[in-house]
């Protein structure tokens, strides 16, 4: 698997201290799986936080220090990942659902009944028993088809299980995530060839664009 999108150094530093919302958390963890690269920052993150908390000293920090850290954490995370990503199973449909999603999904991905929501694209929500920390489902979209073009109201979180998708951020296959807040809107279309499912975690609904998917939005919950 070769993931070409990270998480970005916000998420790392909050998902390293615990500070996440719960689907956010879930989908980061999602990838953290696949992605022996924001494993390791996550790690070095926790190692950096722990250590400054052990400080009993008062710690003064320079303007510029919360960059330095992110760039001190991003060299030493290259010069250490050395451990290649896991491979999806291409036999066994049920391998691209993580671990800790297959145990919140409570049922096999072949027995998903999805909630159709658009022609060719269907939803699956997952409880975790957290409310008012947003929203995490999987989403199956299939191939070739266009989603309406949407912002956000805060942070949103998709990770790629299966199939790609591409936007004006780039082509989003097996294992990559992106990592967007409410500053950034995009329109994902889902490459030709296979269906694309997502695993997706968002903090409130999305802003979409058009007028028909403001009107359906909703019945169709996201």
């Amino acid at each position: 698997m070769n993931i070409h999108h990270h998480l970005d150094d916000a998420t790392i530093v909050a998902y390293a201290a615990g500070a996440l919302p719960a689907p956010i958390a879930m989908v980061v963890s999602a990838h953290l799986s696949f992605c022996p690269h924001c494993l390791a920052r996550v790690r070095k993150a926790e190692a950096i936080g722990s250590a400054v908390m052990e400080d009993e000293a008062p710690v003064s920090l320079s303007a510029g220090c919360m960059n330095n850290l992110f760039e001190r954490l991003e060299a030493e995370t290259r010069s250490e990942v050395t451990a290649p990503a896991l491979t999806l199973s291409e036999t066994q449909e049920e391998s691209i659902l993580p671990p800790q999603v297959r145990k919140a999904l409570g049922v096999p991905l072949s027995e998903i009944k999805w909630k159709r929501i658009a022609k060719g694209v269907g939803m699956k929500m997952i409880d975790l028993g957290a409310e008012d920390e947003g929203k995490l489902y999987l989403m199956k979209i299939e191939a070739g088809r266009v989603l309406p073009e949407h912002g956000h109201g805060g942070s949103e979180v998709t990770l790629v299980l299966s199939g790609s998708y591409t936007d004006k951020f780039g082509q989003f296959g097996p294992g990559d995530i992106a990592d967007l807040d409410d500053h950034e809107d995009h329109q994902p279309i889902v490459d030709k060839g296979a269906d694309c499912i997502c695993l997706v975690a968002s903090e409130t609904p999305a802003k979409f664009k058009d007028f028909l998917p403001r009107l359906f939005q909703p019945v169709i919950g996201i």
